[in-house]
């Protein structure tokens, strides 16, 4: 029975027990034994429970130890599984941080990592510490007596710090450590087989506290479990980056390529942009690495690497083939333009000297490029276009671009050409001004026009607006395209206001290129009519509703100072965009002006006329004024004059004048005006 207790009841409950059993059965029994038998009797009962209480401690003990050697086995095996399954380094430190604190509930861990430099720890996973005590240490500099975690990293071994306020170590960190809350910190070194630390995994306690040798156990057992999770990751690291990178250049490889690629293409088909693939081909390397060494030819290679990225912007890719080739995409590439200015720009950078070992050495390149959609879907036809590109690109010579399919090289072709045409047009002065008038629809009173550009080519004469504004647009050529028209108008505008109409107002059409940058030339503009006494009535600004709308912001601060001036601005084809009366209410808009289309197909087509009698509707209660354009017959021009409209503008009306028939015009309207009518502007 005595032994039989311990094994049914604790330890102490079961000796007590035994001992009032002992006393009730030789209180109720000593008188049957003789004085002989019963000390020996109480002595070997007592003996039994002692023996017994002796076993049963020693049991508990080793249970005890059991179970600790237990949750160490089951914390090793969870998280050496965790490593064989490649999972992430983070997810691993966590992990371990999380089971012992579970198994451990007063204790509080933390994994600090050794940066590349070797000197600075940073955070590895420590989620029980406060966020203020963990971006204290982030990037703590590593050092004999700085905390138990930096020294334990400097030195290289064990740090046992029992009690936080009192120790050395934390002289410096003691006020943080108080307000963390933390009284003890013990610090292990994690260090590899070559003996390099890699970090230190530590065990804080809210109390003053000193490990037990069961504690010192854990600690090596979880430093070793990190040290192997390190230099499994480091090692998945240099395998995943041999995999995907060039040794030589670091650039990524065809295998990384290709997973780029992938993603860049299925984004392009999603948002139905163009995407470019260029092949280069670096001319004469052979030469360089035969004449000059394979290290020559591998600082070219290098070097060459370098200036590529540079001339790259950073959602673009880059990528080693292997040899002398390299392949570049371009994401997001509106025209062929685009391409072509990377392009000359590579061809350029490229082909200045490199200087290796010395000597100055030259090498250009051989670019050839094929574009998606329109020369390939697929990535593998798209490289194998580019490919033939580029070895055409070496059959004319070297140190060119060429493009996949002759009907984009034909188009490029016609815009460059006309580009160069626009810049000698710009200097020669090849633009002339014409002025359409806009008619008041109820007295036929000329007191606006538009001013539009034409371009007198001397080789293959008029040119129309539309075949060149885009492209001077997308040249950077429109500022100071615009440049001329505004200084041609403004000058002419005053003459006209002091000697003919004095309220003649002229519009000026604006490219979306000058509301960028805080609108600097509108901006200028403005001051230069102030600076040159001409009245901002003088002028108004045309704009379209997509402008309006996709560059809300900045284009509304430009416009909200352009009014502040006075000077009036009008939305231009008003109809064909987002055609919403929404923003309308939001922004100070003097003149809406009804694109032609729906002008002219009022007559067949009644729901373009009702269109029209809307926009005449609500802008009226707007206080917006219309003016229509394109009118061309008498039932356009009464159909708008009786659904209210102000003022309308079409052949029907007058044609786009020279300058001197406008004026003619004017004059002939107000019948001679006396000088002593003229007023200054």
């Amino acid at each position: 029975m005595i032994i039989a207790s311990f094994y049914l009841l604790p330890t102490v409950t079961a000796s007590l027990l035994n001992g009032l059993l002992i006393i009730i059965a030789l209180f109720i029994t000593y008188q049957q034994f003789d004085s002989f038998t019963l000390p020996r009797l109480i002595g070997s009962l007592i003996l039994t429970n002692i023996f017994s209480l002796a076993f049963s401690m020693f049991m508990e003990s080793k249970n005890r130890q059991l179970s600790e050697k237990d949750k160490v086995s089951q914390l090793r095996n969870g998280t050496l599984e965790l490593i064989a399954s490649s999972s992430k380094l983070s997810t691993i430190l966590h992990s371990v941080i999380h089971n012992v604190e579970h198994t451990y509930p007063e204790a509080i861990c933390s994994i600090l990592l050794l940066d590349k430099s070797g000197k600075h720890l940073v955070l590895g996973a420590a989620p029980s510490l406060p966020n203020f005590y963990n971006e204290a240490v982030e990037g703590i500099t590593i050092g004999y007596g700085i905390g138990s975690c930096g020294t334990a990293a400097f030195t290289k071994k064990r740090v046992i710090v029992s009690d936080i306020s009192t120790h050395p170590y934390w002289a410096n960190w003691a006020e943080l450590a108080k307000k963390a809350q933390l009284g003890a910190c013990w610090s292990e070194p994690i260090i590899n087989d070559k003996g390099e630390a890699l970090g230190v995994f530590a065990i804080y306690h809210r109390k003053i506290s000193t490990p037990k040798d069961i504690d010192f156990s854990l600690i090596e057992q979880v430093s070793n479990l990190v040290c192997i999770a390190i230099e499994r990751d480091k090692v998945d690291n240099i395998i995943w980056q041999q995999a995907n990178f060039d040794n030589l250049t670091q650039l990524p490889n065809r295998n990384l390529l290709l997973e780029h690629l992938a993603t860049a293409l299925d984004n392009a088909k999603r948002e139905k942009k163009q995407l470019a693939i260029a092949m280069l081909d670096l001319d004469n390397f052979k030469d360089v690495n035969d004449s000059l060494g394979h290290s020559a030819g591998d600082a070219l290679l290098i070097e060459s690497a370098k200036r590529i990225k540079n001339c790259l912007r950073s959602n673009d890719i880059v990528a080693r083939l292997g040899g002398d080739e390299f392949i570049v995409v371009l994401v997001g590439t509106a025209t062929a333009i685009d391409v072509d200015k990377v392009g000359q720009k590579l061809l350029s950078t490229l082909s200045q000297p490199y200087i290796i070992d010395g000597k100055s050495i030259h090498c250009t390149a051989s670019i050839g490029a094929a574009l998606y959609p329109d020369d390939a879907m697929s990535i593998d036809a798209l490289l194998t276009n580019a490919d033939q590109a580029m070895y055409s690109a070496k059959m004319r010579g070297r140190n060119n671009i060429n493009y996949f399919t002759e009907n984009m090289r034909t188009e490029l072709l016609k815009r460059m050409e006309i580009i160069q045409d626009l810049r000698i047009a710009i200097t020669q002065q090849q633009f002339h001004m014409v002025y359409q008038p806009i008619v008041n629809l109820k007295n036929h009173n000329i007191a606006k026009a538009e001013a539009l550009i034409r371009w007198q080519h001397p080789e293959k004469g008029l040119i129309p607006p539309a075949d060149f504004i885009p492209i001077a647009e997308e040249a950077g050529l429109i500022t100071e395209i615009s440049e001329w028209i505004f200084n041609q108008v403004s000058r002419q505008v005053k003459h006209w206001r002091l000697t003919y109409c004095q309220d003649l107002m002229i519009s000026i059409n604006t490219s979306p290129v000058q509301y960028r940058n805080q609108g600097k030339q509108i901006i200028a503009w403005t001051e230069s009519l102030k600076a040159r006494n001409i009245s901002p009535q003088a002028i108004a600004f045309e704009i379209t509703e997509n402008l309006l709308m996709e560059n809300k912001t900045e284009v509304v601060n430009v416009l909200d100072k352009v009014r502040q001036q006075g000077i009036a601005v009008s939305i231009d084809d008003f109809g064909t965009g987002y055609c919403s009366f929404s923003y309308l209410k939001n922004y100070a808009i003097d003149y809406l002006k009804i694109d032609k289309s729906f002008v002219q197909n009022m007559s067949t087509n009644n729901n373009d006329a009702a269109l029209c009698e809307a926009i005449i509707v609500m802008a009226s209660k707007l206080n917006i004024d219309v003016i229509a354009e394109g009118i061309e017959t008498e039932q356009q021009q009464e159909f708008l004059t009786e659904a209210g409209c102000l003022f309308g503008q079409g052949y029907l009306l007058s044609k786009p004048l020279t300058k001197d028939d406008f004026e003619q015009l004017i004059i002939k309207q107000n019948n001679k005006i006396k000088p002593e009518s003229k007023l200054t502007t």
